[in-house]
């Protein structure tokens, strides 16, 4: 690294010491009177139709009744979302948010950000809900300045938050699933506080066979098969220590661990699906956090994280192996963000971001150059809120450095992308929200250096995005309220990576695509208290996209919406609690897609709705004790149905769970 590289670097290490010396002795009062804690619980939603920008959150017990098992069937209820599901249990599953592509979306894990350098995608699937405690989507930057710099770099951000002890109890939470074709999953938390100290231990194993039946149809001719080599092995564990000096600093570490050694099934053809390719994925880390309100007006917000995953691909079918590589990624992550409050209703925000990122394969079909990319990000913002006007705004200034061992580089890239919010309530229960965010997404190590496929000299994805909203939420009595949300959207994409053919066995990336995508999110929710004992929540929504290519008049994609992106979403719960056994009726669907941007003939992939039901019953044995059981029957109708080309999903299945929990 150059030395101005490395002088940004050292002045980046030394700012929360430099902010700790200087505001370090303004807190000496509020460390002198330790007040009592205060558990205050608050319905979040309220908070969450304020928001500047579209924000959504399901909590762990609203999983728990729709029969999730892990984090993407929660996000698949929410409104602007696409799920791309290969099938089953262990097939990979990502989300594209608003028609933009995995890669837009970004992953908080507890506040700090999950990613996978080699091709920009998160797998939801790994995450499994022992321990988490909610997840929310947030699309644009809201008026929540207070963030790290990385947590500005894309469109929309998913956060995963797990939950800690709050009081000196020791709590367990042991629980078993058990469902259909071969599910099998246990998992384990454990929490305590000792005083300041606070320990949370998770613990979970997923085994699946996931050999369900499924029918190919050829014209007037069908075939009733079985999903063959789809076997999966996952196991995760992670511990959490938290130290709470006072009521102004916490600190907390974590340590996690993921490992998952899956076969992986070939695509369905009418007349085999054979397939020998197995995959095992490692993934460990560990971060650290520091929260601390270092006066009345300043706080500070500090994380270091080191990640290191490796992915190991077999392919029994070629010969001499020839298509077996191995993946090894390394990041450390650094991140600060200062919140200043000189008056009561404005508030300034400045972070800084430093990120490293390498990886080296041991491919036969790779060129391992080993590349390395240094990352720097840096925001200021500003927020206004007044009564019930309430304005941000936000400037990113990034610096992308690409190097490799061997062999020539990407492109180095430094660019500034401003963004802005603003909200107002022209009556106690209406919100108008508007924003813009100016973003662009750096090519992942595959789109840059894969074999025959990776491009030194692609571009950024650059993206403009804009949103405009209105939320309602309404109390007709003190036993019936409701809210509802739309917000219309437009999302324009240029410098779009795509993987063109150079020849019948090569293919290479080119920034060739630009992408329009008009859109309109529609969200409702219900909630009628029959009375003492009985309840009523209904929640639902639905989504228009109209994702289009505008790259080159007269070709063959021209103003055709895009590969595996539906125009119609929606999804719907209804739940009813009550002193006997809870019910949870769910649906969800998407339209008609293609698998090619030309919509080939016989590319088309059919609409499809499916639905599930949940009972669920708690039972309290006393001295803090509870056994939670639920029963759900997934895709009742026993839909055939396809998200992805050629990998059919699960029809009608079961799942159990016991849980018990001090």
């Amino acid at each position: 690294m150059s030395n101005k590289v490395v002088n940004s670097f050292c002045l980046f290490l030394l700012l929360p010491v430099y902010a700790l010396s200087v505001f370090g002795q303004v807190d000496t009062t509020l460390a002198r009177k330790q007040l009592k804690e205060v558990v205050v619980k608050k319905r979040q939603s309220g908070n969450l139709l304020k928001s500047a920008t579209p924000r959504q959150n399901v909590s762990h017990d609203e999983m728990e009744q729709i029969g999730a098992i892990n984090v993407s069937e929660a996000i698949k209820h929410m409104a602007g979302v696409t799920l791309r599901d290969y099938g089953g249990a262990g097939g990979m599953k990502t989300v594209s948010i608003r028609g933009l592509g995995a890669q837009f979306t970004a992953v908080n894990y507890d506040g700090v950000a999950v990613s996978d350098i080699q091709n920009g995608q998160i797998d939801l699937q790994r995450y499994t809900l022992s321990g988490i405690g909610n997840v929310s989507l947030q699309i644009g930057d809201g008026t929540d300045i207070f963030s790290s710099a990385r947590n500005a770099a894309l469109p929309s951000l998913i956060e995963i938050n797990t939950s800690l002890p709050t009081d000196q109890n020791p709590h367990l939470l042991a629980q078993t699933t058990i469902g259909a074709w071969g599910y099998t999953a246990p998992s384990v938390k454990f929490d305590k506080s000792f005083g300041k100290l606070s320990l949370s231990l998770v613990a979970d194993y997923v085994y699946a066979e996931n050999d369900y039946p499924f029918t190919v149809y050829n014209v007037s001719e069908r075939i009733h098969k079985r999903r063959v080599h789809s076997l999966m092995n996952q196991g995760h564990g992670e511990a959490t220590l938290g130290y709470r000096f006072n009521d102004s600093h916490y600190l907390s570490l974590k340590a996690y661990y993921y490992d998952n050694d899956r076969q992986l099934p070939g695509i369905v053809r009418y007349y085999t699906s054979e397939s020998e390719q197995n995959l095992r994925e490692r993934n460990a880390f560990s971060q650290l956090q520091y929260r601390g309100r270092l006066s009345r007006k300043v706080s500070l917000k500090s994380a270091a994280k080191w990640n290191w995953a490796s992915s190991d691909y077999k392919d029994l079918l070629y010969t001499n192996r020839i298509m077996d590589a191995r993946y090894f990624q390394r990041e450390g992550y650094l991140t600060n963000a200062l919140l200043w409050s000189p008056l009561r209703d404005i508030s300034l925000s400045a972070a800084s971001d430093y990120i490293y990122n390498s990886l080296n394969s041991r491919s036969k079909t790779s060129v391992n150059q080993r590349p390395v990319r240094n990352t720097f990000l840096n925001t200021v913002s500003a927020r206004w809120n007044r009564d019930n006007l309430s304005a941000s705004v936000r400037l990113l200034h990034s610096v992308y450095l690409n190097d490799t061992h061997i062999g020539e580089s990407g492109r180095n890239y430094r660019r500034f992308t401003p963004s802005a919010a603003l909200s107002f309530k022209p009556t106690r229960e209406i919100n108008v929200r508007m924003s813009w965010k100016k973003i662009f997404r750096m090519p992942s190590f595959s789109d840059l250096y894969y074999y025959h496929l990776g491009t030194k000299d692609l571009k950024p994805e650059q993206t403009t995005q804009y949103n405009v909203g209105v939320t309602l939420n309404h109390r007709f009595s003190p036993r019936f309220e409701a809210e509802a949300t739309v917000d219309g959207y437009l999302n324009k994409v240029r410098d779009k990576i795509v993987s063109v053919p150079v020849n019948l066995f090569v293919w290479q990336n080119i920034n060739a695509a630009k992408v329009t995508v008009k859109g309109l999110d529609f969200t409702a929710a219900m909630r009628y208290a029959v009375n003492r004992h009985h309840s009523v929540k209904l929640r639902g929504h639905y989504s228009f996209q109209q994702a289009v290519d505008r790259s080159s008049v007269g070709s063959a994609s021209y103003d055709k919406q895009i590969a595996y992106m539906p125009r119609h979403t929606f999804s719907f719960v209804a739940t009813w609690e009550n002193p006997w056994v809870g019910l949870s009726v769910d649906a969800d669907g998407q339209s008609r897609r293609w698998a090619t941007n030309s919509h080939a003939v016989d590319t088309d992939i059919s609409g499809y709705a499916e639905f599930g039901a949940t009972l669920f019953r708690k039972f309290s044995l006393g001295n803090r004790q509870t056994l939670n059981v639920s029963f759900s029957l997934t895709n009742i109708f026993n839909k055939q149905y396809e998200v992805v080309a050629h990998y059919p999903m699960p029809g009608r299945g079961w799942r159990t769970s016991l849980s018990y929990s001090f």
